[in-house]
């Protein structure tokens, strides 16, 4: 059995075209071994989030798989291969950046809070949000003990066989970031054996507050 690390990079905003939405890249970090050479990119067709995901070989920079003729519709192939190509020098681009500077998940729509709040004012008022979000995940709790409000928030699954969804992760995220209006990365993780399907197996995961500002001024 191994521990893994999913590290998570957005992808929105990516100029594609209109059938097709990038969302994210998932890169998987075996504890021993390290981040893999392959990723998965999740992405819409026409709206709508695909429960595949299009595989990539990082280091060669291209999609080693594409979609199946029954999911095209009327999308001419000719047409979606030239967007595949284009996106995928795109996508790592946008990879690499991310991963020199540690930063997953960015919105560049930063909100600054109030500069006369404090640090343990912050702190309390983010920790209050994340409790109450998750009231509304019962198989979720606030890792208290291993966060470091307002800058690491951490969660764990309350009992080790509870059916989970990676997409609450999403959801739990797109809400803090809504409410707090900061933006953060997520990381999320747990122990696997073969066959496993890492979105199932999942104990944990993390945000952490990331200041776009800090990077721009860098």
């Amino acid at each position: 059995m191994s521990t893994y690390e999913m590290r998570v990079i957005d992808l929105k905003g990516l100029s594609v075209n209109n059938f097709i939405e990038f969302l994210r890249m998932e890169i998987l970090n075996v504890h021993g071994y390290g981040p893999t050479f392959f990723g998965r990119v999740r992405y819409a067709l026409n709206g709508v989030e695909q429960e595949e995901g299009l595989p990539m070989d990082l280091s060669k920079g291209i999609f080693i798989a594409t979609l199946r003729d029954d999911q095209l519709g009327v999308i001419p192939r000719e047409k979606l291969e030239k967007t595949l190509q284009k996106a995928s020098g795109e996508i790592i681009d946008i990879v690499r950046k991310a991963l020199s500077r540690k930063a997953f998940l960015l919105n560049d729509d930063y909100i600054g809070h109030d500069d006369d709040c404090s640090v343990g004012e912050l702190g309390e008022i983010s920790e209050s949000i994340f409790e109450n979000i998750l009231e509304d995940y019962p198989y979720l709790e606030y890792d208290k003990s291993f966060a470091k409000p307002p800058d690491v928030l951490k969660c764990r699954v309350t009992k080790p066989k509870s059916p989970r969804d990676v997409e609450d992760i999403f959801q739990i995220f797109d809400r803090l970031r809504i409410a707090t209006g900061e933006s953060y990365i997520v990381t999320y993780g747990g122990s696997s054996s073969t066959g496993d399907n890492l979105d199932e197996v999942w104990t944990r995961f993390s945000l952490r507050k990331f200041d776009s500002q800090k990077v721009k001024s860098k």
